[in-house]
């Protein structure tokens, strides 16, 4: 019996004989039912997030072709007839192209599809790389962002999936700053782990909020601009495939900060 659960441990399977009728034959047959039962909803669920992934998919392609086409069709009408209505409208199509981008960014996610590399990733500089993707929006806002120089510490993982996480996370901080604000960065390692930290000087999370900040499509009650609640799931979901973890509190002294974790082993 011992022998048969060390094998469905390491996913081999195999088959419980019962060798002899004796106090532990219930027992051995009960084992093997709910390994069997278990294997059995494994399976169910896999192909139950197979299709999921794939479903999402197929709608992201399907809105593409509409969208590309609704924008053609917006340019020639800016031609004929310019004005404030064409401009409402392209900001919708835009914002119906990030929904269907990031659709099926999620749909790779869930497929096991996202292609991560694992190389040395200086921490200075991927933070530095996703608030200079955000200089327009920060100027526009009034908001800076501080990251202090604390040495060279890497990981290994993705520089590029890394800092698209990070870039949703200071966006989130930009947004609930103040004009004339600060987004802080931080980061700091040991041999388990380096730690990224990103905070502002806001209002913090709401209470009801902070247990769905990382639910896809979950917009909070003081959400602003015109996001889809997409973001802060994305980053979970590269932190987590990097082997790391992220959570999300307020601050003491007011303020709402991320910490993230990608750990060594």
């Amino acid at each position: 019996m011992t022998e048969y659960l060390e094998q469905v441990n390491i996913g081999a399977g195999g088959t419980l004989i019962q060798t002899k009728e004796d106090e532990y034959s219930h027992l051995q047959d009960e084992i093997y039912k709910t390994v069997t039962m278990l294997y059995q909803t494994r399976e169910t669920a896999v192909a139950a997030r197979e299709n999921f992934a794939e479903n999402l998919a197929n709608i992201a392609h399907q809105l593409k072709t509409p969208i590309t086409a609704a924008f053609l069709s917006l340019q020639l009408m800016e031609k004929e007839i310019p004005g404030t209505y064409a401009e409402q409208v392209k900001q919708q199509l835009k914002r119906l192209n990030r929904l269907e981008e990031s659709l099926l960014m999620l749909s790779k996610i869930d497929a096991g599809m996202l292609p991560l590399k694992r190389e040395k990733v200086d921490l200075y500089t991927v933070l530095n790389l996703a608030a200079e993707n955000l200089n327009d929006l920060l100027r526009k806002n009034h908001i800076t962002v501080e990251i202090p120089e604390n040495g060279c510490i890497e990981f290994l993982g993705d520089l590029e999936w890394t800092m698209e996480a990070l870039i949703n996370l200071i966006k989130n901080c930009m947004e609930h700053s103040k004009p004339g604000g600060v987004v802080h960065c931080g980061y700091s390692g040991n041999p388990l782990y380096v730690e990224i930290q990103v905070w502002d000087d806001g209002a913090g999370f709401d209470t009801e909020d902070l247990p769905h900040l990382f639910d896809r499509f979950y917009r909070g009650r003081c959400a602003v601009g015109d996001g889809i609640g997409i973001g802060l799931a994305l980053a979970r979901s590269i932190f987590e495939l990097q082997n790391g973890t992220i959570a999300a509190c307020n601050l003491q002294n007011g303020g709402a900060c991320f910490e993230i974790r990608m750990y060594s082993h």
